[in-house]
């Protein structure tokens, strides 16, 4: 392993700080940054950079830098895909080492504003079950000097660390979900075998009440309370929806997605009209998949719990290693200056873990529209 190439003491003392955040509860983007950060501060690099590669293992599908500031970055533009030199880290899957980019046959140049730079050291990240997650770049040394041995040798065991705690981030989540689902499977069949049959119960006492002979306030309040009853009831139902967890062993992600849709009309009343991009299936891994049906689940609970909507439009689509999850409701919508709830919270955090994000556009009078993103990481 090439820890054991590394000796100065510093260096040792960093690399164990590195290989520690495997036990940090902190989100993946910021322990990559973190080690991206250390590595170039150990190497004396005046620039890092950690790419991800996309789902077609050619190009990078996001980019964590280090030495740019926001400014830089937001000149340059578009981050890399993965080209050029960068691109045969990606290919060869090992270590490479430019002294002068300038003259280097896999160059491909800079972009306008880019930080021109001389020197590269890139090595591969691997994960415990071989594959390459990402790279991890430096350039340019401050003292002016090529990237040695020891320098490689350092980078190529921070990108191991960085390995272990994308394992590591990996296990906790799988872990997570699993508790989660099964404890949700659990309240969601005592909420439906027990409290909603309760309640039925009551609404039928109330019903054979109410057909009798009772003076017009008693009635009044029995009324009321079957009121409360359906609304109770509805709202349970839409809890049930909201926790449920698919259970089709082997369905393709667009049958699950169907599934739910039309789960929306039965269970809450609301009609659901689905499209689908073509083949879904294949440009989707199924981690990414299990998000875009639980961020659906989420955004088709809020509108029958807010919207009072009659009917909602789903899109689901890919751009390149983009996903794009749409749905528009007809419902009564709300002002921009309206507290966020929990149900928007969810799914900002949902698309944040997979590198996208959530926007929602809604006014008083003409229905929400709320566009939910992710990248194919996985």
């Amino acid at each position: 392993m090439t820890y054991h190439r590394i000796t100065e003491p510093a260096r040792l003392h960093a690399l164990i700080d590195a290989m520690l955040l495997i036990e940090t509860p902190a989100h993946l983007n910021d322990l990559l940054r973190a080690i991206v950060e250390a590595a170039g501060e150990l190497v004396g690099a005046r620039y890092g950079a950690l790419g991800i590669v996309a789902s077609d293992g050619q190009t990078l599908s996001r980019f964590i830098t280090y030495g740019v500031d926001d400014a830089t970055r937001a000149a340059i533009g578009h981050a890399p895909h993965g080209h050029g030199v960068l691109g045969e880290t990606i290919r060869t899957a090992t270590s490479v080492r430019v002294d002068d980019l300038a003259h280097h046959e896999g160059s491909s140049g800079f972009p306008p504003h880019h930080p021109v730079m001389a020197q590269f050291l890139g090595v591969p990240i691997t994960t415990g079950d071989g594959r390459v997650y990402g790279n991890l770049y430096l350039t340019d040394r401050r003292d002016g000097q090529p990237f040695d041995d020891d320098d490689e040798a350092l980078l190529e065991a921070f990108g191991r660390a960085a390995g272990l705690v994308i394992d590591q981030a990996r296990l906790r989540r799988n872990l997570r979900e699993l508790t989660l689902s099964e404890e949700r499977e659990r309240l969601a069949r005592d909420l439906h075998d027990t409290v909603i049959q309760r309640l039925f119960g009551v609404g039928l006492s109330l019903q054979l009440a109410a057909s009798r002979d009772l003076d017009d306030d008693t009635r009044a309040r029995v009324e009321s309370a079957l009121n409360e009853l359906d609304a109770t009831i509805h709202e349970i139902r839409t809890t049930i929806f909201e926790i449920d967890q698919d259970d089709f062993d082997g369905a393709s992600l667009e049958e699950r997605l169907t599934t739910l849709s039309g789960e929306v009309a039965a269970r809450l009343g609301i009609k659901v009209e689905l499209e689908i991009a073509p083949g879904l299936d294949h440009q989707i891994g199924k981690h990414v998949g299990s998000h875009v049906v639980q961020a659906l689940r989420e955004m088709l609970s809020n509108v029958a719990r807010h919207a009072a909507a009659h009917e909602a439009r789903v899109r689901v689509g890919v751009d390149e290693d983009r996903v794009t999850l749409s749905v528009r409701d007809d419902g009564v919508g709300f002002a921009a200056t309206t507290g966020v709830g929990r149900g928007l919270r969810n799914l900002a955090s949902r698309a944040r873990e997979l590198g996208g994000e959530c926007v929602v556009d809604s006014a008083p009078g003409r229905g929400t529209l709320v566009t939910w993103t992710a990248y194919r990481l996985d």
